[in-house]
């Protein structure tokens, strides 16, 4: 017999789907379902109750308290965990039953789930859950990512450690599956699965990103606590330590870097395409000017480039453009692109929920300026988010970032900065220097009289070596202006 578990907390707008679900299945032997109100100020048990499903009530606020009311209640060899905004295929206990059969050693079967109304970065974390699942099964013996509304266990072995732990971390799912596998294997099957509501998702997904970072930073922390918790008679000399301790650690620390590469390092396509150079068969190369305007820096280097007829591409601040907007009109006139470099140039903006305002205000105020519309988008510091190249992308803007930049502020010389920059010039590279420094117009970072000075040294020397100036536009073959406000 099978005891399926669902915890309930006001879930009258979706459990009627999971019961009814739960009723349809093709699994021939007997099972009960067990509802545990946690509380409900609603008709969650009313439903349940009028839906032929047996219910019972747990004061104690906490989904482990519900769940181990639930798995006292029950009268299966096999408990299931479920959840009650989750929907269930037809074949779904009948296929827990299979993996029990055909598996005498195992205690307990991992399932996972999908999201009924998919996000556009559902299929990331599908292939990374699956990834995980798989490699965490093969070096520990069981998955470390643990869905709660779709894992099964025999109660024996329940028993055994002595039933859910509400104090710990994950008790339902990182915390049971850790202390299930002491007294046997756990299978993991990336194919069954329940599809379940959207509402953890249902939020900005800059605040479902750092959720991530900060289950993630948990998870990692517990690892480590747990390990040094381990009694003396328990720790292995050093040499003896598993590969799967390693990795315990370490695979956090792995996720982690790859988000943080994917963040912090402009040409990294972790998160999407961004452009940062050309394939070219000519001498071309593209000069880009960030943060402007910012007087009288900017005017200065359209000075130079007017005098030695070359275009640039300057990426633009929203507040800039207000403060300045003759030398905005100014670059557009003189036949140099403009880009959108955000409103408010904040430094992490690529991670706030309103990041796209900012870029849309920018937007607007140079469109009212200088009427352009850029199709061209450059985050802040080249600091990107999944969510933010998908929305610009959508949004019919280029992501540009560069291939060569040195470090303007470092107090080098003209002729060293410029001579860095040249060294590392190429065919189709993107090179970016700032003709301002934020937001800011009085602080000696704003001061780029070393930048006017290094942009007559790079354009002079690179057309000795053949090296013709374009936009970026004209570099990569892609529109500048072509998008319209609705």
């Amino acid at each position: 017999m099978i005891s399926i578990v669902i915890p309930a907390l006001n879930e009258e707008k979706l459990i009627g789907r999971c019961l009814e679900s739960l009723k349809n299945q093709d699994y021939q032997d007997e099972y009960e379902i067990i509802v545990v109100d946690n509380g409900s100020q609603d008709n969650t048990a009313k439903i349940a109750r009028a839906m032929g499903v047996k219910v019972i009530n747990c004061a104690k606020k906490g989904v482990s308290y519900a769940r181990q009311a639930g798995a006292e209640a029950a009268s299966g060899e096999i408990i299931v965990q479920a959840d009650a905004d989750t929907v269930y295929p037809d074949w779904w206990l009948s296929r827990i039953k299979k993996q029990f059969d055909s598996h005498p050693d195992i205690v307990a079967v991992a399932g996972t789930f999908v999201y009924s109304n998919p996000p556009w970065w559902a299929c990331f974390e599908y292939f990374l859950r699956t990834v995980f699942g798989f490699l965490s099964n093969l070096v520990f013996g069981r998955p470390l990512i643990i869905s709660g509304a779709n894992f099964a266990f025999s109660k024996d072995a329940f028993r055994k450690i002595g039933g859910y732990r509400p104090q710990s971390y994950s008790s339902d799912q990182l915390d049971i599956s850790a202390r299930l596998r002491r007294v046997g294997r756990i299978f993991y099957d990336g194919r069954s699965y329940g599809a379940t509501s959207n509402r953890a998702v249902s939020k900005p997904t800059a605040v479902i990103f750092a959720d991530f970072v900060r289950h993630l930073s948990k998870f990692g922390l517990n690892t480590i606590k747990q390990l040094f918790k381990r009694p003396a008679s328990r720790v292995r000399a050093k040499s003896q330590v598993s590969t799967g301790t390693y990795l315990k650690i370490l695979l956090p620390l792995i996720i982690t870097g790859i988000i943080a590469y994917g963040y912090y390092v402009p040409a990294s396509p972790v998160f999407g395409k961004v452009y940062t150079r050309a394939s070219v068969s000519e001498k071309e190369i593209a000069l880009t000017f960030d943060d402007g305007p910012n007087e009288p820096y900017t005017s200065q280097i359209l000075d130079v480039l007017k005098a030695e007829n070359v275009q640039a591409t300057f990426f633009l601040i929203g507040k800039n453009v207000e403060l300045y907007p003759d030398v905005a009109r100014r670059i557009v006139a003189e036949g140099h692109v403009i880009g959108n470099h955000t409103y408010s140039h904040n430094a992490n903006h690529a991670v706030y929920p309103h990041y796209y305002r900012d870029i849309r205000r920018a937007e607007e105020v140079i469109y009212q300026t200088t009427g352009v519309i850029p199709d061209l988008y450059r985050p802040p510091h080249g600091k990107k988010s999944p969510w933010e190249l998908e929305a610009i992308k959508k949004e019919g803007y280029t992501p540009i970032l560069w291939s060569i930049a040195v470090r303007e502020l470092s107090g080098k010389s003209a002729d060293v900065l410029a001579e860095q920059i040249i060294k590392r010039a190429r065919p189709g590279a993107i090179i970016l220097l700032h003709d301002g420094y934020g937001t800011q117009h009085d602080l000696p970072r704003a001061n780029k009289e070393i930048t006017v000075e290094a942009v007559r040294i790079i354009i002079s020397e690179l057309k000795a070596q053949g090296y013709q100036f374009v936009t970026v536009p004209q570099l990569l073959s892609i529109p500048a202006y072509n998008r319209i406000i609705e």
